[in-house]
């Protein structure tokens, strides 16, 4: 056997070949030059391929995609074509804006195949210094590029792979929400200030829903009769930060609620108001397929979904006009995750109703109650194992 071609096996227990040819050193860089070919079924297939490839070297005419010497920014533009076909619009552009805003700076003007590992080091420990929560993502995304290199052979291995991770510092979760008082002032205040804003923040304190998959809801998602609601969508930032609707964030959260009877009185008020506006304002489409949030009262003459700095607006105006402290829109979220729990509801129906994807994310939340409101949960479920 030719001591050239190297016999081996792959992760799924097939006999294959392979073999390396030494090319000497590359003046530039002073490393190793090499050919490799793998995954010949036969050891005559690769001893064919072997022989070939010494000819053309004598020649002169093997010129090998290793030869062809790119920079990572280049290496990340084809690797860019590739997964934009595998993620969701809004998933890509969050990739687009980590890698353009963050890796490139670092290494994009470089050689792949001259980037080694202290030079990546040396990033790592930039990037966790500027956001030591996410930096990972940073490492993540860079090593799918150098890993992309090596599928074009321009590389033998990830730098990235070997750098030390600095240590994140312990993270301290906060989880915001209002008391149920606290929302009551807040909801009384909001039917003040508006009815859309009122209905908004009214259904994600009762429903739990995400910003999106509240701002991408139509009028077809709610059915009055079976008192239900179905999240179908969300609404998600896209490239060069347009409005994209798309499928929800898991499987998770694709799911269906029930709604208490106070939800859909304030949904059906507000969708009688929204039918006033359609006698001045023609929309052209069906009524179920309307938006049920699209700032009918800002003049938009179009079926879009409610602006996101609109809301954040609302919602600001809102809690200072009402005298309580300001949460983010999330924190609506939290706030019926918390009420459920004081209601008595047990941790797998909230992990159902929000749509969590683990029941981890579910007890993250109820871990995170005060002590006081914690033990008034557990002594519901004592009083009720013992009934």
């Amino acid at each position: 056997m030719n001591n050239d071609i190297k016999e081996y096996t792959t992760p799924s227990g097939n006999k294959r070949y392979k073999f390396t040819i030494y090319l000497g050193r590359d003046a530039k860089t002073g490393r190793p030059r090499q050919i490799r070919k793998q995954g010949y079924k036969t050891q005559n297939e690769a001893k064919k391929d072997f022989l070939k490839i010494q000819v053309q070297i004598a020649n002169g005419e093997y010129s090998p995609e290793k030869q062809k010497r790119m920079k990572f920014k280049e290496v990340y533009s084809q690797w860019l074509n590739i997964y934009s076909n595998t993620v969701k619009e809004s998933t890509l552009a969050t990739t687009i804006r980590i890698v353009e805003a963050h890796v490139l700076p670092a290494i994009g003007k470089y050689y792949i195949d001259s980037i080694t590992m202290l030079e990546c080091q040396k990033a790592v420990n930039k990037w966790f210094k500027e956001a030591p929560r996410t930096y990972k993502r940073y490492i993540r995304y860079a090593n799918q590029i150098f890993k992309y290199a090596m599928h074009l052979e321009l590389i033998d291995s990830s730098p990235m792979d070997k750098v030390i991770r600095p240590k994140q510092p312990p993270k301290k979760k906060y989880y915001e929400f209002y008391t149920k008082d606290e929302l009551n002032q807040y909801l009384k205040t909001a039917h003040k200030y508006g009815i859309e804003a009122y209905t908004l923040f009214f259904v994600l304190a009762y429903t739990g829903l995400r910003r999106g998959e509240a701002l991408a809801l139509e009028w077809r998602d709610i059915d009055f009769l079976k008192k239900t609601l179905t999240v179908r969508r969300t609404l998600s930032k896209g490239l060069k930060n347009r409005n994209v609707i798309q499928t929800p964030k898991t499987i998770n959260s694709a799911r269906t609620i029930f709604l208490p009877v106070e939800t859909l009185q304030v949904l059906k008020e507000w969708q009688q108001e929204q039918r006033k506006a359609d006698d001045v304002i023609s929309i052209g489409q069906g009524k179920q397929d309307k938006f049920v949030f699209n700032g009918t009262y800002n003049n938009y003459s179009a079926n879009i979904p409610l602006s996101v700095t609109t809301v954040f607006r609302w919602n600001t105006e809102i809690a200072k006009k009402a005298h309580v402290k300001h949460i983010k829109v999330h924190g609506f979220r939290h706030t019926h995750a918390s009420l459920l729990f004081d209601s008595g509801a047990s941790m797998q129906e909230v992990k159902e109703r929000l749509g969590h994807a683990s029941i981890k994310t579910t007890m993250d939340v109820y871990t995170h109650l005060p002590k006081k409101r914690r033990e008034v949960t557990m002594n519901r479920f004592s009083e009720y194992m013992e009934s």
